[in-house]
């Protein structure tokens, strides 16, 4: 029986990382329908109730505490201006493990303000020296140019790991410009594969046009906004949406955290639909129920058109096939437009939301969304089927170990 360990990310209060555990473990099951998975949270009470249906193990996972010798001198250098990254994880019982999978998607790339971590790589070679093949599932990486450091760094680490999934095709180019690209194989997002049978009716039409609109903190620190400041720009723009096109717009958020606000869609859209002014407020409802990521897609099949700021909320919209306007705060969602729809059509920038140009490629997507539905219809089973695709390379990877 193949043992799979999945970790990396912080907990399924995003729903992207909800969706990545599940695929992943449809597509493992695919192949291994007996397999053990186990994965390893920080929040594994939570997670458990979020991951309601799935049949894999949750345990703890085990870090270095905050008195721990090695935080203590990482710490004592940051003083000192030395940026030095321990392993954080434990690497206790990993021997007991055929693979261990690093999910998660965008862990590989640099922060806002172009720093990086080190410790998650420093643990998947650590991993390797074990003999255990560490894998980069499903994954965006890069680009690190604007940090030679960190590209020197991630050149090594990326160039020595077993097996990298590389999620959209902006990544593979990125990787290979590196000299990393014996170890990669090309794939799609395994949220994918999520509740495949959750799809837009063809036939159905709504009396009036419905926008879903997914808005994040996240996404404004990239754009350089405070939250005061994206707030009230993008109420303006919902604003001037439903004016122009008539349209009631539901709110969505994809990252529900109670304990965090820089990081919690809800209170952020909470925010925003206060700051609308007038009789559009009306027209605005927010998804105010933390429904998890397939009861969201439930919510999205009954719109027109899906204006996403989160990356995983933009892939439940496609998987169900609504068509769906990328709002793009990194290089991730300029590749995923193109890999999904053929073109750069249907992005823009998260700081252009405001914009002329972007109100008007929305009126574009509302007149062709038969086309695009239909289009989203016909790519989509490809698509799920380049979620599966790396199962032979790791299919040949386990055999030779």
């Amino acid at each position: 029986m193949k043992t799979f360990l999945l970790i990396g990310i912080g907990g399924v209060y995003n729903y992207g990382c909800e969706a990545i555990v599940r695929g992943t473990e449809e597509i493992l099951r695919s192949e291994w329908p007996d397999c053990r998975i186990v994965y390893a949270s920080r929040r594994p009470q939570d997670d458990r109730a979020r991951l309601a249906g799935c049949n894999h193990e949750i345990i703890y996972r085990r870090m270095l505490g905050r008195y721990s010798i090695p935080n203590i001198a990482r710490k004592l250098l940051s003083l000192m201006g030395i940026r030095w990254s321990p392993v954080l994880d434990s690497l206790a019982a990993i021997d007991d493990y055929d693979a261990v999978l690093s999910i998660g998607g965008d862990l590989y790339t640099l922060g806002h303000n172009g720093n990086f971590g080190a410790s998650l790589p420093k643990f998947g070679d650590a991993v390797e020296r074990r003999g255990v093949p560490y894998i980069l599932w499903g994954a965006s990486v890069g680009p690190f140019s604007r940090n030679p450091r960190a590209e020197r760094f991630y050149r090594r680490h990326l160039s020595r790991i077993s097996l990298i999934t590389a999620r959209e095709r902006d990544t593979v180019a990125y990787l290979a410009g590196i000299g990393v690209s014996s170890n990669v194989v090309p794939c799609a997002d395994p949220a994918f594969t999520v509740a495949p049978e959750i799809v837009k009716n063809a036939s159905a039409t709504n009396q009036e046009i419905t926008i879903a609109i997914n808005l994040s903190p996240l996404s404004m620190r990239h754009a350089g906004l405070s939250i005061e400041q994206g707030a009230e720009a993008q109420a303006g723009m919902i604003e001037r949406i439903v004016r122009r096109y008539k349209a009631r717009v539901i709110l969505i958020p994809h990252v529900v955290c109670g304990f965090a606000e820089g990081d919690d869609d809800l209170r952020y859209l909470r925010r925003v639909r206060e700051t609308i002014a007038g009789p559009c407020k009306n027209r605005v409802e927010i998804l105010d129920t933390d429904p998890g990521f397939i009861a969201t897609k439930k919510t999205l099949i009954q719109c027109d058109l899906v204006i996403a700021a989160r990356m995983h909320c933009a892939i439940n919209a496609m998987a169900a096939h609504v068509p769906t306007l990328l709002l793009s705060y990194s290089q991730k969602s300029l590749g995923m437009c193109e890999y999904i729809y053929g073109h750069r059509d249907w992005v823009h920038p998260v700081d252009a939301f405001g914009s002329d140009a972007c109100l008007t490629t929305v009126g574009r997507m509302l007149e062709a969304r038969e086309q695009i539905q239909a289009s989203l219809s016909a790519r989509i089973p490809g698509v799920q089927a380049d979620a599966r695709r790396p199962l032979q390379a790791l299919k040949r990877l386990l055999a030779s170990g």
